[in-house]
């Protein structure tokens, strides 16, 4: 079994992120251009514009999800699937810039779409590096029996069904959409801001469980560095949402 990798500083972090699978950070937080995905992965889902609502995002990264095949590489797998929660949060925070009011979560909004795309950039880097090495997983194992259960039941929970069900339970009895059409209530609520946090939460506890189950049973250090920042970074904007729910502020910016 994997050891869970040691307490690191963010300097430490960084630097090891920068030599194992994250681009030469230029100033400011932007990345190299060189490092955009390859050929065989999906074009991202924010290059288009913004989806319609906040479960258009999440249903497509449920899809694509869904649609990767875990192969024999389990790292790999993880790094796709993880790349699929990066694009589902950028794409919700662009339509909660585009369209929301609630000037904290936009601003919320606004560091997780920076912050998720150069994420993606890495681990666009990652699974390039990864796939010109033999396979991490060759055999089956215990260990890779176990990473791919988790990571499996980590995937179950983006059934299109598991949104609707969040999303009626944050909406409440009241709600236009309650008891109506699944299409009426991918529609949302009618608030853009109380979409994408009642949906924000979920999407990062999924991603929150795809990080753990790297980082206990993973093989690739460079991935488990990564997964050690998704689990405190996104630990703390799940933190940074609820505390916004729990103060709104619904002025027009």
């Amino acid at each position: 079994m994997g050891q869970r990798p040691p307490v690191f500083t963010r300097q430490r972090l960084c630097a090891a992120l920068h030599k194992a699978a994250y681009p030469v950070l230029l100033a400011g937080g932007l990345l190299l251009g060189s490092c955009r995905s390859g050929p065989e992965e999906p074009a991202d889902i924010h290059a288009a514009g913004p989806p319609a609502t906040m479960m258009a995002a999440l249903h497509t990264m449920a899809a694509h999800s869904k649609a990767l095949p875990p192969g024999t590489d389990l790292d790999l797998y993880f790094a796709r699937l993880m790349r699929e929660n990066h694009r589902a949060a950028v794409a919700m925070s662009a339509l909660e810039l585009q369209q929301g009011h609630d000037p904290e979560l936009r601003r919320i909004a606004q560091d997780i779409h920076q912050a998720h795309q150069q994420l993606i950039f890495g681990l666009d880097s990652a699974i390039r590096r990864i796939r010109a090495q033999p396979p991490a997983f060759p055999t089956h194992t215990m260990q890779s029996d176990e990473l791919a259960k988790l990571l499996e039941a980590a995937t179950n929970g983006l059934h299109p069904a598991a949104h609707r069900s969040i999303a009626k339970v944050e909406a409440g009895p009241d709600s236009l959409n309650h008891h109506h059409t699944p299409k009426q209530e991918d529609a949302g609520t009618g608030s853009i801001d109380h979409d994408y946090a009642a949906l924000l939460i979920p999407h990062h506890q999924n991603s929150i469980t795809l990080a753990h189950a790297e980082l206990e049973l993973g093989r690739d250090e460079g991935l488990q560095k990564i997964a050690f920042l998704v689990l405190k970074d996104q630990q703390r904007e799940i933190e940074l949402v609820r505390a916004g729910r729990q103060h709104p502020n619904q002025a027009k910016p």
